[in-house]
């Protein structure tokens, strides 16, 4: 019964991580990266980002690898990849009404960001079928 309650828990954490990073990147774009707005914002991404990879993380750990937990972890892994991918381009290419209020750098650093967090979606699907 614990480890259904830890599963459930994780899938809430994985979906409270999606909608962080959803809601807090375009929010990102309007802050200078020096201002502490943007220090905050930050924060929330990166929370939103272990929440993500956490979930899969822990349904993995809590199952031992069963080849339906791969299964799910992948479809995790697959919707952490979609996510920072559309983030990643729609901090390179934001519509024309926002480039008044945006920031270059900001810009520049969310969508590494969102790099960064595709690249690592793939290294874990990668690992997640070739690790015994």
């Amino acid at each position: 019964m614990q480890l259904v309650i830890l599963s459930l828990l994780s899938i809430i954490a994985y979906i409270g991580g999606l909608v962080l990073i959803l809601r807090i990147s375009p929010r990102l774009l309007g802050a200078a990266f020096d201002e502490p707005r943007f220090m905050g914002l930050a924060i929330l991404e990166i929370l939103g980002a272990i929440l993500m990879f956490g979930a899969v993380v822990i349904t993995f750990a809590v199952f031992n690898g069963a080849f339906p937990i791969r299964v799910l972890d992948f479809v995790f892994l697959v919707g952490i990849f979609i996510v920072s991918a559309r983030v990643a381009l729609y901090s390179f290419q934001p519509p024309a009404h926002m480039l008044r209020r945006t920031h270059r750098v900001s810009r520049i650093i969310t969508a590494v960001f969102g790099i960064f967090l595709a690249l690592a979606a793939i290294f874990y699907v990668v690992q997640l079928f070739t690790a015994s």
